[in-house]
């Protein structure tokens, strides 16, 4: 009996799933962030179990991962007789805004050349000052000795969202200040080359890259695409975006290497969501609707992902 050939697409979903096993509660995360919060972001367990399912996830590991992420405050459960459905939190929400213009943003911070840092007396206790420090690296910054963190082009309502979070309003500094040229010796990007290993995340982008390149391809290859395949395409393009992007600490233009792969990076990802966008949110719509019964409309700001998705196809 004659074995039926993959299309390209399937074959290179198969590969890419065995090649590498994924983590369940970050693909979650991934799940909701990418597919779920646009449609209101909530969904009925069953339901994520159905959308996970491709990915190798069982009854059991979704389960773990959503009370994990409960338990974070990522998300918040409601039960309605034996169904549980989990919806995303305000903090869940805001992560999530935050990851989304890490993530899809085309937008690089103008740069005047002024740096901001933020500074934390030793006097206050090495919890405190570790978990301040874990915010603001998720964030891009540096940390440069003891209590002292530094970022060339942060956002200064994010950086203040985590003082406030934190409590820290009245026991944090934060400063700004440029560079004193007369004393200049090595130049700020071979700081940042040093500071910030961008060796390390180059070599991620040029994974990334070589992962997904071929995916472009099958995608070219393929005249009528399933909503289920392209769900799982689009998934993974975002979960492993986001591994790389989320180390990212979005430096200014000046302080990156020529040839920066991350804007290949970047333009492959956007070339490849416009294609798969609208079939994968077929597949999403409907797998919620058969617990549900009701979608909420997709959200507006959807379409601004990769600088806009329709200018993206026109």
């Amino acid at each position: 009996m004659e074995t039926r050939k993959q299309p390209p697409l399937e074959q290179w979903i198969k590969s890419t799933l065995t090649a590498e096993r994924l983590d369940a509660q970050s693909l979650i995360v991934t799940i909701f962030g990418d597919s779920i919060a646009p449609f209101g972001g909530h969904a009925w367990l069953k339901s994520l179990i159905t959308l996970a399912e491709p990915f190798g996830l069982n009854e059991r590991l979704v389960r773990t991962s959503v009370f994990r992420l409960a338990a974070e405050g990522w998300l918040v459960a409601s039960r309605q007789g034996r169904r549980s459905e989990y919806r995303l939190t305000p903090q869940g929400f805001s992560r999530f805004e935050h990851a989304h213009r890490r993530i899809y943003s085309t937008s690089k911070p103008d740069w005047d050349g002024r740096w901001t840092f933020v500074v934390l007396p030793s006097s206050e206790v090495a919890p405190t000052r570790a978990q301040l420090k874990s915010e603001l690296e998720w964030e891009g910054f540096v940390p440069l000795g003891t209590g002292l963190l530094a970022h060339p082009s942060a956002r200064l309502d994010a950086v203040g969202g985590i003082i406030d979070r934190l409590k820290l309003r009245r026991q944090v500094f934060v400063l700004t200040g440029g560079e004193t040229v007369p004393l200049r010796g090595r130049t700020l990007r071979d700081f940042a080359k040093d500071a910030w290993s961008l060796e390390a995340l180059a070599q991620g982008y040029a994974q990334f890259m070589a992962r997904f390149i071929p995916l472009r391809q099958s995608l070219q290859k393929t005249a009528d695409l399933p909503p289920q395949p392209a769900f799982i395409a689009r998934t993974q393009l975002i979960h492993f975006l986001r591994r790389v992007q989320l180390r990212d600490p979005q430096l200014p233009e000046a302080l990156l290497p020529a040839d920066w792969p991350g804007h290949a990076a970047y333009a492959l990802a956007a070339s490849i969501y416009a294609l798969l966008y609208e079939r994968a949110n077929e597949y999403v719509r409907s797998t919620l609707e058969v617990e549900s019964g009701f979608v909420p409309p997709l959200t507006p700001y959807f379409y601004q992902r990769f600088g806009g998705l329709l200018n993206t196809l026109a």
